[in-house]
């Protein structure tokens, strides 16, 4: 396939998936894998990650209302009641320095997992299962909304999160990631065997 046309058609996977909560990365990769493209190929891997830079370039754009709002209201907040540490620009950055070292520390290995097909394929699985079983669980609660009594959502703002929430949803942003890295490494892997271990 032409390169040109190639790349048009990787861009719109990367634009309908990346503000989607599924794995951009991941879809581009299979597609690739779908088109012919090595997924071992240094070129290739280091496209699927570029790209991205697309989609991310826009967020400040799209979000320049509310960004603004953050950095006019540090380090007291909209409400007076935050500080250095619990304002939501700083979890932010928590959640940020949380995914961040793991990633770096591990991205050889997760690097070497962008060829794996049953690697991504899995993730894919495992965390459209969990994300909805979560949604089905929440959804009442949701349309039943914050004042209805003995609801388990305690946060229904970002400017509501504190300190402990940011730095469980970093971990949970580079859980997949780190899980598949530790426990996919070994080639010898079966899928039965994996969910064990996690469990564990």
């Amino acid at each position: 396939m032409n390169d040109y046309l190639l790349s048009v058609l990787l861009g719109i996977i990367e634009g309908l998936t990346e503000f989607l909560p599924v794995s951009s990365t991941a879809h581009l990769r299979i597609a690739e894998q779908l088109m012919h493209v090595p997924l071992s190929s240094g070129y290739w891997k280091m496209y699927s990650i570029v790209i991205q830079l697309g989609a991310i370039l826009v967020l400040p754009i799209y979000f320049r209302q509310h960004i603004a709002k953050l950095l006019s209201t540090f380090p007291e907040g909209e409400k007076k009641d935050c500080d250095y540490l619990t304002h939501p620009l700083s979890l932010v950055m928590i959640a940020f320095v949380v995914t961040a070292i793991p990633s770096f520390l591990l991205t050889k290995v997760i690097g070497k997992n962008l060829e794996s097909l049953y690697v991504m394929g899995a993730a894919l699985l495992i965390g459209g299962i969990v994300m909805w079983v979560i949604d089905a669980t929440k959804a009442p609660w949701e349309k039943a909304g914050p004042e209805t009594p003995g609801s388990p959502i305690h946060t229904w703002k970002m400017d509501d999160i504190h300190g402990g929430q940011a730095i469980w949803i970093g971990a949970c942003q580079i859980l997949s990631a780190v899980y598949f890295a530790l426990h996919v490494h070994d080639r010898r892997w079966t899928t039965g065997r994996n969910v064990t271990r996690g469990r564990a």
